[in-house]
């Protein structure tokens, strides 16, 4: 399809009216926009239709993609959509800048970015783009990556999801070689080249990508070895993570956490004998007993405790790196929410923690040989500087946060129902009273509430309801305080002792976790 730029001498349309009746037979065939779609974009290139600008437009994508074969090269997508409200815009970029650090290509230079061919620029996806709401991530991990060009592989997939979506994305890609398994990063803008907003169907982003970029490399390397099957992926039956045999465990679980013969049965031929194995490991580690008739119980955390091991073994790894002098024996992993001793040490190193969601690191070295592994958030992480002196305490984290007392107002006001759509509405007027001339927008203080309401009905405090409203009692701050005594939680203080440029100075500010 031709540029939607450009101007014509008479009214002529991108692409040739072609009616197709019923269904699409096959999901590789050419998309023809609708007629009025067609009709609106002539309009456009003669000058037509210079109103006040549209507001962006949210439309998915349709999809149909068909299941790999048994044979199929495998391969794994890991996927987050992260909000640009508030601070989302600034973490985003240092989110980019730490996965163009050091070491991550093949050859140990640092990672580099690339598009969809080379008159790609980073600024396409560092600049701000106005009514972006969201960035998606994704993190593509084909099993035969080593064996791959990784970059042409983005680039075949990335294509085959504009396809799948109807969609001329903004996006951009870093290939990382640092460990074990080849991998790409892949960052989304949650607006497309033609400024309408980005949404992609969620059953499309935890499946068919995954789908599609199998497609991609079988086409490239070829089917997989039928010894394969037999032996399977020896290597994660036995892992202490979650896996890719968990997923497909998990898809098949009910919501009791139970597997019955009939969803055993369901299981795909070619996993069955892998899922097996790993049931029987993670029956070693009392995360699954069997049940009679063939069936099986998960423990109720199976999928967390993993989850868990995973990244406890990572951070040991990371720590293992940072200060490879000191015996595994003296590295430290500090539990996110639990209190510690005060530590003091010189910063070793600091990095990503978890590659999608943004969270970081820093690696501690104290003075009596040993080494601490903790997590932080990326502006705290920022403005460490490795080699400068610094003290970690653990103090208590207060349950009751600045935005609870509102929610609890508004929903009072209308019958213990916090409705975000009224709320906004009244800030706005609120707003266009006072013009205020710095702070966040009603927009953005509404979507705080709203992550605020979701973390507050993990605990079971909130309700909600039809419509994207929600119940909120009203004793909510008198839960939360009760909260801070019987359930105490900590959060991490970092204090700069001796910054590694203002070594004369003693005491630095604090920040926390």
């Amino acid at each position: 399809m031709k540029d939607d730029e450009g101007s014509r001498s008479d009214l002529e349309l991108d692409v040739p009216f072609r009616p197709v009746m019923g269904r699409r037979s096959s999901p590789d065939k050419h998309r023809v926009p609708r007629f009025g779609v067609q009709l609106y974009r002539a309009a456009r290139k003669l000058g037509g239709l210079r109103g006040a600008p549209r507001a962006p437009k949210a439309r998915r994508g349709l999809i149909a993609v068909r299941a790999p074969r048994e044979l199929s090269r495998r391969c794994v997508v890991k996927a987050r959509y992260v909000a640009m409200s508030g601070t989302g815009q600034q973490r985003a970029k240092v989110h980019l800048a730490y996965l163009e650090r050091d070491g991550v290509e093949r050859d140990g230079s640092p990672g580099q970015l690339y598009g969809a061919d080379e008159t790609f620029t980073r600024e396409s996806v560092v600049n701000e783009i106005a009514d972006e709401k969201r960035q998606f991530r994704f993190i593509v991990s084909p099993e035969d990556g080593a064996e791959l060009d990784l970059k042409e592989f983005t680039r075949q997939l990335m294509a085959q999801v504009e396809k799948d979506t109807g969609r001329r994305l903004i996006w951009a890609a870093v290939n990382h070689h640092n460990t074990d398994n080849p991998h790409v990063h892949i960052v989304v803008r949650g607006v497309d080249r033609d400024g309408d907003e980005v949404r992609i169907d969620g059953r499309y982003i935890g499946q068919e990508m995954r789908w599609r970029a199998q497609e991609i490399v079988t086409r490239e390397l070829g089917l997989r070895p039928e010894r394969e099957l037999s032996y399977g992926p020896s290597p994660d039956i036995r892992r202490g993570a979650f896996t890719t045999i968990d997923r497909t465990i998990a898809l098949h679980q009910s919501a009791d956490k139970t597997l019955s013969p009939r969803q055993v049965a369901e299981i795909p031929a070619s996993e069955r004998p892998a899922c097996f194995a790993r049931l029987e490991t993670l029956e070693r580690m009392n995360l699954a007993a069997r049940q009679p008739g063939g069936g099986w119980h998960l423990d109720r955390a199976w999928e967390t405790t993993l989850k868990e091991m995973g990244a406890h073994a990572e951070a040991m790894e990371r720590l293992t790196r940072a200060v490879p002098t000191i015996a595994r024996e003296r590295l430290r992993v500090v539990s996110v929410g639990k209190a510690f001793e005060p530590v003091e040490g010189v910063v070793r190193a600091k990095g990503l923690h978890d590659e999608l969601g943004g969270e970081m690191y820093a690696a501690v070295e104290t003075p009596a040989g040993a080494a601490y592994y903790v997590r932080l958030r990326p502006e705290v992480a920022h403005e460490l500087r490795e080699g400068e002196k610094v003290r970690l305490t653990s103090p208590t984290e207060k349950w009751v946060k600045a935005n609870d007392h509102i929610l609890v107002q508004a929903a009072t006001r209308n019958g213990s129902i916090y409705d975000p759509t009224q709320h906004q509405r009244a800030l706005e007027a609120s707003y266009r009273a006072s013009r205020p001339a710095t702070g966040p927008t009603p927009a953005e203080l509404v979507a705080a509430n709203l992550r605020r309401l979701e973390r507050l009905e993990r605990y079971g405090l909130v309700t909600r309801l039809a419509r994207g409203c929600w119940r909120i009692p009203s004793d909510l701050v008198a839960q939360l305080e009760a909260r801070e005594r019987t359930h105490p939680r900590h959060h991490v203080q970092v204090e700069r002792l001796e910054p590694v440029r203002q070594l004369g100075r003693k005491r630095g500010p604090e920040m926390s976790r």
